[in-house]
């Protein structure tokens, strides 16, 4: 089975690189921090002003940049303080001493760019991504300055990024008690509807195709489902609140993480249906449904799902932040993604834009190649190869891929397709298992993180 997987796989790759095109594709990704990455290694991989990098288009060239250009890390050079309370409280009184973003940026845009070359394909990849800004920002908001950047014909593909929380509803439930929270559907549905429209009518006056539009849904936050009492990883700042709270609405659901990934995955796919529907003859609109290969992550046991306990499993890995010392002051670790967190988000982005199999790269998981993109953002070739698997089976199931013994996985039309998946499933536990034994894979893994059981750092707001 294993070696007839091992053929297909290959086979695989093979036609996909012959597949590749001579003219490329132009793709912008649009959206904020969860874009841009936030953190080294991801935010800086493949940037630069080369044209095979990705364009940065707030920083398009050293004498132009928009963006910091000098690096504050306060995880490396930490303030001022005998306790991480102290140091934390050093920054939020002093924005200047508090980890910054400078350009240009590569981001998950950069992750992606190496894996369509490992594919043979061709794209030249840009990104606009301003921290904290929303899909109405870049229309109607702080950030509309840059909507002529966007709404131009220069597209063949455009990826779209709102706020973490934007596209909640208002209101969800607990335990059968009404909770707020700081999701305004209607505003993301106006994002959406005003660049796709602006893209539209700059194709039609330019006479091409429309370009292709995906909403890449982002990953459910752990701060917004769970509680700290870990004194190396406390939620800090102004991201405090009481179970319940603005910051903290589904603390307290059986399944925190599941239930707001699901919230966001029914708004983002509501959202692309709403549009195409208005505008039936417009730009198809897709979803890449990161957020939910976060939970079929944890499903597999790949990932953990609650970041602040103080022992965690030691053969799992954080999809989140665990620094609260770069994550301080305006978000709490848990919030942004970590590097692993990036890649599994960029292995999905790869698979919906491109119809590849990411599990068919073979060069992202060969241990002697040190220019894949998991060996660049230090992390292991057999973690890399759970994540894409998790990549894989989420955009083929349209959402989280339930644990390998659930009943739920026989829900399909085809017995033989689930008795497939159930099988590759349970072939990627195996694998952790087999690691288990072995020692922890994260001590071969360097990403920022894997959340060693150090201390500090922590937020900015995506």
């Amino acid at each position: 089975m294993r070696a007839l997987r091992t053929a297909l796989l290959t086979l695989s790759a093979t036609a996909a690189a012959t597949a590749a095109q001579a003219d490329a594709i132009n793709i912008l990704f649009v959206g904020n921090s969860f874009t841009h990455g936030r953190y080294d290694p991801v935010r800086t991989y493949n940037a630069g002003f080369g044209s095979g990098d990705v364009h940065d288009l707030l920083c398009p060239s050293a004498a132009t940049c928009t963006e910091p250009q000098i690096q504050v890390d306060p995880a490396k050079n930490p303030p001022p303080g005998a306790t991480l309370n102290d140091q934390l409280n050093y920054l939020s009184a002093n924005p200047t001493a508090r980890y910054n973003e400078p350009g240009p940026e590569g981001g998950l845009p950069g992750i992606f760019l190496q894996l369509t070359r490992e594919a043979g394909l061709s794209y030249n990849v840009s990104v606009l991504a301003v921290s904290s800004a929303t899909l109405t920002g870049y229309t109607t908001g702080t950030s509309r300055q840059y909507a002529g950047q966007i709404e131009n014909a220069s597209w063949n593909q455009l990826i779209l990024q709102d706020q973490s929380f934007e596209p909640l509803p208002s209101t969800i439930t607990v335990n059968g008690n009404s909770v707020a929270t700081r999701g305004n559907f209607s505003q993301f549905q106006s994002g959406v509807n005003q660049i796709v429209s602006g893209v539209d009518a700059a194709d039609s006056i330019a006479g091409k195709p429309f370009a292709k539009v995906t909403l890449y849904e982002t990953q459910p936050l752990a701060s917004y489902g769970y509680t700290s009492n870990n004194p190396a990883e406390p939620i800090y700042g102004s991201s405090t609140s009481p179970p319940g709270g603005l910051n903290a609405p589904y603390v307290g659901d059986a399944d925190p993480i599941g239930a707001m990934a699901s919230d966001l995955h029914n708004a983002y796919k509501t959202a692309a249906a709403n549009e195409m529907a208005a505008n039936p003859s417009g730009s198809q609109v897709a979803v890449a449904l990161a957020g939910d290969a976060w939970v079929t992550a944890m499903n597999l046991g790949i990932a953990e799902r609650n970041p602040y306990l103080v022992n965690e499993p030691a053969t799992e890995v954080d999809l989140w932040d665990s620094d609260p010392l770069d994550a301080c002051c305006t978000t709490p670790v848990g919030y942004h993604p970590s590097t692993y967190g990036a890649y599994l988000s960029a292995l999905v982005l790869f698979d919906q834009l491109t119809g590849v199999n990411p599990e068919t790269l073979l060069e992202e998981f060969d241990p002697s190649n040190s220019s894949s993109a998991a060996a660049a953002l230090g992390i292991s070739t057999q973690i890399a190869q759970q994540l894409a698997a998790a990549a894989f089976e989420t955009v083929q199931a349209g959402g989280p891929v339930p644990e390998p013994g659930s009943l739920a996985l026989f829900g399909c039309a085809v017995l033989g397709l689930c008795v497939f998946r159930l099988a590759h499933l349970r072939q990627v536990q195996l694998s952790r298992w087999r690691a288990a034994a072995r020692g922890s894979p994260a001590q071969a893994d360097e990403g920022r993180a894997r959340r060693p059981i150090a201390p500090p750092t922590g937020r900015n707001r995506a």
